[in-house]
């Protein structure tokens, strides 16, 4: 399933190549943003008893660790299942995210959320490796519970045919992979405490609203383990295994649990309530502890304040913001709500700045007020250095090898910069980086998972979190000191929890940072000599502290209803669960290689393995409204580098044109460097009509060569190439024999960020030029010129104005001609109607959101519909021939509404009267469509 959308993108451009009566004619002001593969990758094979593991020579270790933590969840989910996967699973590994991006396994984008998926097709699995051992256990555990259940299924489902299967839903699948492979955390508790206490827990039936987020995973692990725990887990097995004999998922629970499912749900939520009601009476909630600062739109995080109060307008501090579907970095001042808000650098438009990665890494401001921060630059993370005041960027560096950079901390002089880093073979250690010199200096030298560094005032010692820990192996944490001059570590605190993003207090007394020692996250402080506490006991989690200037105060991120918010908080030097650090009782740190079974693989060159994508049969309907029938599919290899794609059909109308009139084509795309490209041959031959509606036959047959060259994931340039013998007989004008070729130049860029019905800010544009030539007399067929150009004006959280320019020119022997009319064009006038080699359109629209959600009083139940969305519009535009003047513009102006059922399926529905600007014609036209806005 995750090819089709490679392959219709593919598919766009092999027909527009070969099955298009000319190239120009195919044109679609294609957008979307790209996967950029930078690292051509030298793929090798471990191979074991049940996984076969695909690495490259750089992360050999990560592959060894990763053949034998997977060999052992193997076996343990054997046991869980009592069922074998009965073939060899593939498990493709990347020493980082950066790298992870870059697979072709998937044809999507994969967001930083991501940490691994299984794909159905051919069972593989694939996933990052993030700096931490403990994590990238359980997410290979996690994934091979989803490739245990795709067995299962397939077993199931080819054991017992039915019509129709249930398909388990994605807070079980999800939530059962969860539960069977790591224990419960402060994530989960995190986000179920929250909703328990805010009254927002949802019934099992009513789950599915949460299907895409993160909630969903730790909702349904909390669901799977009160079954589990109550009922069994044979119970969670054979909710698989039975599958077949109910025709709805609820039934099949309420069967195998002997539960009604609302009663199931009831006693799960009560039970829920009865852990986290009972804190409420010992804490303090995050308003009453303190005052929210950023909170009221979108994710807030990550906040730092100024070290000087009186720079930059004073009492300022910074934070990183999702809150207009963009993340940019803010500034603010902490003297109030939502005070004094500016963006300061604004994330996710261009190549130097596509991600912050705002839940992994903090920012900070210097002493003189320059920002440091990192960002995802093309394929690996820059340092940067931002002068707020004159808005610029003072410094953009790559630091050696490093892939990944997090949570860069200035030194109080301004001179030095601690930064965690990680390298290709997937070590996260501590550097420095001297601005002067731009020499970079490592402080650690390791496989532990090292994080978050913090300079003492004096400059002498820096603390960072670390899994060096005795409890590391679990996925525990604690804060380290490292002398910067000695490289001496020692423990800072001790335990079997997590302890993360350390800050150093102005005067060096105290270290602030987070910690989930009491089931939660909260905030606490240590003296550097490990004496601490606890600042208040907090409802809700706490994390990410800063100090204020005066150590009197602290900001931090807080977590309530569902959403991040910043916070500024008073405190003293009085603390609650007190502690201290017993150096005699400090427990000696641990290898994670002593935690593997040694493997005795040779590695093996990787050969490429190919295997079926897809296979479909249908009605295609070309754009100028030729039908046929035919077959169309997909081989790639396993790594999906490399992609055959095929397709036959027939045209004919009787039988005595089933031969002539055979359709076929096959291409070899490789996507395995930056530079894209195919190769492809085809026969066409069938009916066609022009835009003014004219009768053709048209029989092609030739060879194409398309490529693309990304010059970032905004933008790229793409061509195509192609020869062919071309046969066009008319049933009225000029008919044409000979051998064409086609070239069509194009470049694009998009940064458009989207919502449910279609883009909502950013921008998007296309400029191609083709050219067909018949070489038999030398003509000149057809010259096409294009532009397309949008834009997106947010003029709130919800609302956008935008705007299109469109304009297209054709000559030659053989113009193409354009067509305009219906909704997706110049709306009010039919589809089509207007046509010509030469033609412009003009769109503003007004978007706003009408009804957030819809429910209808059915008897029984009610039924819940998808939000609507209204649009305001007007239109302009015309088309002509070359030998006409050029005409006044036809306009239309009216009202619509859209509402999405999700993915491409968007209703869309017009009011829209006509005008010639002079007057407006009476009458109003009504237009649906389904498809995104423009």
């Amino acid at each position: 399933m995750k090819k089709i959308k490679l392959l219709a993108g593919l598919l766009a451009i092999a027909s527009a190549v070969a099955f298009a009566p000319s190239l120009s004619n195919a044109q679609s002001f294609a957008f979307g943003k790209n996967k950029v593969h930078y690292n051509s990758f030298q793929w090798l094979t471990l191979r074991g008893d049940h996984v076969e593991i695909f690495y490259y020579p750089e992360e050999e270790p990560l592959a060894r660790a990763a053949l034998s933590l997977a060999e052992d969840s193997y076996q343990d989910l054997k046991g869980k299942f009592q069922h074998e996967v009965s073939h060899s699973i593939p498990l493709i590994v990347y020493s980082s995210h950066q790298h992870f991006e870059q697979t072709n396994v998937s044809p999507y984008s994969l967001p930083e959320g991501v940490q691994g998926f299984t794909e159905f097709s051919k069972g593989r699995v694939v996933l990052p490796y993030t700096g931490s051992f403990a994590e990238f256990r359980h997410v290979i555990h996690h994934e091979l519970v989803h490739v245990f259940q795709l067995s299962i299924l397939e077993e199931v489902y080819k054991k017992h045919r039915k019509a129709s299967y249930v398909v388990p839903p994605l807070w079980f699948s999800e939530g059962l992979a969860e539960y069977w492979s790591t224990k419960w955390d402060s994530q989960g508790t995190m986000v179920v405490s929250d909703m328990v206490l805010e009254d927002r827990l949802p019934a099992i039936q009513d789950l599915w609203r949460y299907n895409g987020t993160f909630a969903v995973y730790k909702l349904g692990q909390s669901l799977c383990q009160y079954i589990g725990e109550t009922y069994g887990d044979d119970v969670l097995r054979r909710l698989y295994t039975e599958i077949y004999k109910d025709d709805r998922f609820e039934k099949l629970l309420q069967r195998v649990t002997g539960v009604p499912t609302r009663r199931l749900s009831d006693d799960w939520v009560y039970r829920l309530k009865r852990q986290y009601f009972p804190e409420v009476k010992d804490r303090m909630t995050l308003a009453l502890a303190g005052e929210e600062l950023a909170g009221s739109q979108g994710v807030n995080l990550k906040p730092v304040a100024v070290p000087d109060s009186t720079l930059l307008g004073g009492c300022r501090y910074f934070f990183i913001s999702a809150r207009s579907g963009y993340t940019n970095i803010y500034s603010a001042s902490w003297r109030g709500r939502e005070q004094d808000v500016r963006s300061v650098v604004r994330g996710q438009r261009a190549a130097q700045f596509e991600s912050f990665h705002p839940f992994q890494s903090r920012i900070d401001v210097s002493s003189k007020g320059e920002l440091a921060f990192v960002s995802k630059w093309n394929e690996r993370d820059a340092l940067f250095l931002y002068d707020v005041t004159g808005k610029k960027v003072l410094l953009r560096e790559y630091l050696d090898d490093l892939i990944a950079l997090s949570s860069p901390a200035w030194n109080r002089e301004g001179t030095k910069i601690a930064v965690a880093g990680l390298k290709p073979s997937g070590q996260m250690d501590i550097y420095v980086f001297d601005r002067a010199t731009k020499e970079l200096t490592r402080l650690t030298n390791d496989f532990y998972t090292d994080l978050d560094p913090t300079w003492s005032p004096d400059g002498k010692q820096i603390a960072f979190s670390s899994d060096r820990t005795r409890f590391g192996s679990d996925g525990h944490q604690n804060l380290f000191l490292i002398d910067t001059e000695t490289l001496a570590i020692r423990y800072l605190t001790c335990g079997a929890w997590s302890d993360q993003t350390p800050t150093w207090s102005p005067d060096g007394s105290r270290i602030a940072f987070a910690s989930d020692r009491s089931g939660s996250l909260d905030l606490y402080s240590v003296t550097p000599n490990g004496d601490g506490g606890r600042f208040k006991r907090l409802l809700g989690a706490a994390m990410d502290p800063s100090w204020l200037p005066g150590g009197k105060g602290i900001l931090f991120t807080g977590y309530r209803r569902g959403g991040f918010a910043v916070y500024e908080m008073p405190v003293s030097e009085q603390v609650v669960d007190s502690f201290s650090l017993q150096t005699v009782d400090v427990p000696s740190t641990w290898r994670w290689e002593d935690t593997l079974a040694r493997s005795t693989q040779h590695p093996l060159p990787y050969e490429p393995r190919y295997g079926l994508d897809l296979v479909q049969g249908g009605i295609a309907v070309e754009p100028t409204e030729n039908i046929g029938e035919g077959l169309q599919g997909a081989v790639s290899d396993l790594l999906g580098n490399h992609l055959f794609y095929f397709q036959v059909g027939n045209t004919a109308q009787s039988t005595s044109d089933i031969l002539s009139r055979m359709n076929g084509g096959a291409w070899y795309i490789n996507l395995q460097h930056r530079w894209n490209y195919g190769v492809g041959a085809f026969h066409t031959a069938g009916d066609y009509q022009d835009a003014i509606g004219a009768q053709y036959f048209e029989r092609k047959a030739g060879a194409s060569i398309l490529a693309s060259y990304p010059f970032s994931r905004f933008s790229r340039i793409e061509g195509t190439a192609q020869g062919y013998y071309d046969e066009k007989v008319r049933d009225f004008g000029t008919s044409r024999r000979g051998f064409l070729t086609t070239h069509s130049l194009s470049l694009v860029r998009d940064n458009a960020l989207w919502f449910a019905t279609g883009p909502r800010d950013g921008a998007r544009y296309n400029l191609t030029g083709a050219l067909t030539t018949n070489w038999n007399n030398g003509r000149t067929e057809n010259v096409m010129v294009s532009a397309d150009l949008r834009r997106y004006l947010r003029m709130s959280q919800w609302t956008t104005i935008a705007l299109r320019l469109q304009s297209r020119v054709s000559s030659g022997a053989d113009p193409q001609r354009f067509a305009l009319g219906g909704s997706y064009s110049l709306r009010g006038y039919g589809r089509r109607s207007i046509y010509g080699t030469r033609m412009y359109l003009v769109n503003a629209e007004y978007r706003f959101p009408l009804f957030d959600r819809l429910v209808l009083g059915v008897p029984l139940q009610s039924l819940e519909l998808p939000g609507i969305e209204g649009a305001v519009f007007a239109d302009a535009g015309n088309a002509w021939e070359k030998f006409e003047k050029f005409p006044r513009p036809k306009g239309s102006f009216g009202l619509g509404l859209r509402m999405s059922l999700g993915g491409y399926f968007v209703l869309r529905y017009d009011l829209a009267r006509q005008t010639d600007f002079q007057r407006v014609k009476p009458g109003w036209e009504r237009e649906f469509y389904v498809g995104f806005d423009y």
